[in-house]
């Protein structure tokens, strides 16, 4: 009689550490697929969004940004299509030409003006355009936007969920070389693949700071 007692309670108890189990391993395998379905939906929201430029992050205090745009041609030749794309009507835009490391004569047309934040965005959205159209004719789209306030580069990098490849000090001034995703745009520094490059000069909140893309062409 004991027995049979205790047949049905073992049996009831093993039904229930199935159930158990069971439930443990569904829960166990629905966070896994949790966490594998996480990366891929940040990477969708990530790649519709657009990397801010300086006034659009929203970590500088200026509500203008001094922009110069290079594009430049290996070939010594710039595509006529290429005079109807310039990103503003009222830029100052020139060309020269100058001799490469090669011995090739390259040509670059270049425009600066002064941009607010809706402006900056616009710039943004004809770089990323005119970067992959110039890359089919063998051209390079080079952006220098500067504003006169020291920031923290790291916070904006981290902002941007960009990848520092290279950094240097020297004296005052901070250079960060780096890596996003998003930007389709890319230069070799040394084994570095690059394609943003900050740079900033002064103390707290007072100095200068430089954003380029992919890399800066000329002095800061």
């Amino acid at each position: 009689m004991l027995v049979g007692q205790l047949e049905p309670k073992r049996s009831f108890y093993r039904n229930s550490m199935t159930i158990l189990v069971v439930c443990i391993f569904l829960i166990s395998l629905g966070r896994a697929a949790f966490q594998m379905m996480t990366p891929t939906l940040d990477a969708r929201m990530l790649s519709s969004t657009a990397v801010p430029m300086l006034i659009n992050s929203g970590i500088v205090q200026s509500k203008e940004a001094e922009v110069k745009v290079v594009l430049w041609f290996e070939q010594g030749d710039i595509p006529l299509e290429i005079w109807a794309k310039r990103p503003m009507p009222d830029w100052v835009w020139y060309s020269k030409s100058l001799q490469t490391e090669s011995g090739k004569v390259a040509v670059t047309l270049s425009g600066s003006h002064i941009v607010n934040k809706n402006e900056e965005t616009n710039l943004y959205t004809w770089y990323t355009t005119m970067a992959q159209q110039l890359a089919k004719v063998g051209g390079k789209i080079y952006i220098d936007e500067r504003v006169p306030q020291a920031i923290d580069i790291s916070a904006y990098l981290s902002q941007i969920n960009a990848l520092p490849a290279q950094w240097s000090l020297l004296g005052n001034t901070v250079s960060i070389a780096a890596y996003h995703s998003n930007l389709k745009t890319k230069v070799w520094a040394g084994q570095d693949r690059i394609n943003i490059q900050l740079l900033c000069r002064g103390k707290n909140n007072e100095g200068q700071t430089v954003l380029a893309m992919p890399a800066l062409l000329e002095e800061f």
